[in-house]
């Protein structure tokens, strides 16, 4: 009878090679201690922001993402994440203009509404695809989590679909 405990045997036995051209970390054996002085209660404030300064970055992002509603740049986000929920080839979508696309990184969803409710409606399906696979998996007492992986990543294709469309973007700038 021949016994076979893991803990014994060696990585590449339980474990399938990796490609050779994989990059690799290495950590040193040793390590290094820096001493700072104690940072005193005006250090500490002066490194984070106030609640007061926080929500005044709120309200600057939601007016101006109320000053572009209805603008050309509203509609361009609408056009993108349309092409994202259909599919539309890449190569099919213009290069759009809009002035300052620095500044609307992150609040796209904010200035078009549709841009949202396609977001909002993606994340509903992505939850329920990926509870559903867990209810089924549980079911039948067979955990495979690289289907659930897969169900994750077959439904939130709009997410990719919109970052690399939203790159399509240009500044009049540029």
């Amino acid at each position: 009878q021949l016994i076979i405990e893991p803990n014994k045997m060696k990585r590449s036995m339980i474990e399938p090679k990796k490609r050779s051209n994989a990059k690799r970390l290495r950590f040193s054996t040793y390590s290094q201690l820096h001493l700072t002085d104690a940072k005193t209660r005006e250090d500490s404030s002066a490194t984070w922001y106030t609640r007061k300064e926080l929500n005044q970055f709120k309200r600057n992002t939601h007016r101006t993402a109320m000053s572009l509603r209805d603008t050309r740049t509203a509609k361009a986000m609408k056009y993108i994440a349309q092409s994202a929920v259909i599919g539309s080839p890449l190569q099919d979508i213009p290069a759009i203009r809009v002035h300052g696309t620095d500044a609307l990184r992150g609040i796209e969803h904010l200035i078009s509404p549709e841009v949202i409710k396609y977001m909002l409606e993606k994340r509903r399906r992505t939850i329920s695809g990926v509870l559903e696979e867990q209810r089924t998996q549980k079911e039948t007492a067979s955990p495979r989590p690289y289907q659930l992986a897969r169900v994750s990543e077959q439904n939130s294709s709009f997410s990719k679909e919109w970052c690399s469309r939203i790159q399509l973007l240009r500044d009049y700038g540029e």
